[in-house]
């Protein structure tokens, strides 16, 4: 008994050391990135309510008009399917609410295919070189920014992040970074 007590704390431990190799370089990251100029904003999609973004959407995309008004990056594209329970797909209404704070509807490219962090941003490097942009600024919230340049490193995109805010929600927070930990983990041994 006293043996798999033991082995019970070693394993503890063992968890509890991933747990942190993980989860700091995901704080670190979405904390520390800077966007630099480029030649599209790509935002990645998050659930809608009815027709509207969320609140971790619209996080995201008033970061994107920020950096579009800087004129960090003369083009956008927004990412994001249409979920079983959504009215429209993530990036019709994301460039509704682009547009409707004044961002001119030809500066929008719509990706509309993708699912997840990977199809986001396969089908949106596709849409970048239809459209001869080499580099791109990828926006999403804090929680979400590691794990979004992994995956367009291993795809190929020059890309630097732009962290969104956090939702002002302790659990929605906590939430997210327990999600992205576990996201990461799989990344890492998957690749995808």
């Amino acid at each position: 008994m006293i043996f798999f007590k033991k082995l019970q704390k070693y394993f503890l431990f063992i968890f509890f050391l991933i747990t942190v190799a993980i989860e700091i370089p995901i704080v670190t990251v979405g904390y520390l990135s800077q966007p630099s100029v480029s030649d599209t904003i790509i935002v990645l999609g998050a659930k809608l309510i009815g027709q509207e973004p969320s609140m971790i959407l619209r996080l995201r995309l008033d970061e994107a008009i920020r950096l579009y008004r800087k004129d960090y990056a003369s083009t956008i594209i927004v990412s994001g399917a249409q979920g079983e329970d959504e009215e429209v797909s993530e990036a019709v209404s994301m460039k509704n609410y682009l547009i409707s704070h004044g961002i001119p509807a030809e500066h929008i490219l719509l990706e509309d295919k993708s699912f997840n962090t990977y199809q986001n941003l396969a089908n949106s490097h596709k849409i970048m070189q239809e459209n001869n942009l080499k580099t791109a600024i990828i926006v999403s919230n804090a929680s979400h920014i590691r794990r979004s340049l992994i995956v367009a490193q291993n795809l190929g995109i020059i890309a630097t992040g732009a962290p969104a805010p956090m939702a002002d929600n302790a659990y929605l927070t906590t939430k997210q970074y327990v999600r992205e930990g576990a996201a990461v983990a799989v990344l890492l041994l998957t690749g995808k």
